[in-house]
């Protein structure tokens, strides 16, 4: 085991949760979420299933693992996901006619009515979300947030 330096408890004493990236994005995340569940008009569409939803929207009919890679979620959740909004009726699910491995997945009548009724909202709690900031610093938030995803 290595020996602690005075650096190293310099580092323990000098953390202060507060000021952390990841504590930073996490109450972010969850003032949107609840600005989210306050505004859209739909109480059973979470967020996450709204991305989906979206992915979908712009990719249609895509492979399951387009819409991951588009969200940034893991393919066991995105599979709950999948096969929540499925059994709501507003996806459906087909076989690839190329690879018959994959499925392809695209909104029903119903997944675009939904989305219809609720973009606005959507909008709109982008709007509150960044609403603490100036104009530069939503500018500039979208811009770090972009480059810290890695996009």
């Amino acid at each position: 085991m290595a020996e602690k330096t005075s650096t190293d408890h310099h580092l323990v004493n000098d953390y202060v949760l507060e000021e952390q990236i990841g504590h930073l994005l996490r109450r972010a995340y969850q003032r949107h979420t609840a600005i989210f569940q306050q505004v859209i008009s739909d109480a059973t569409l979470t967020s996450v299933q709204f991305a989906v939803m979206m992915a979908i929207r712009d990719h249609q009919p895509a492979p399951l693992i387009k819409i991951g890679r588009v969200t940034a979620i893991d393919h066991a959740t995105l599979r709950d996901v999948i096969m929540r909004l499925k059994r709501r009726g507003v996806l459906e699910v087909r076989p690839d006619q190329v690879d018959r491995r994959q499925r392809l997945v695209s909104l029903s009548a119903e997944g675009e009515t939904l989305i219809a009724d609720v973009i606005a909202g959507a909008h709109y709690v982008t709007e509150q979300t960044l609403a603490p900031l100036d104009a530069c610093e939503k500018i500039a938030a979208v811009h770090v947030l972009k480059k810290l995803a890695g996009s």
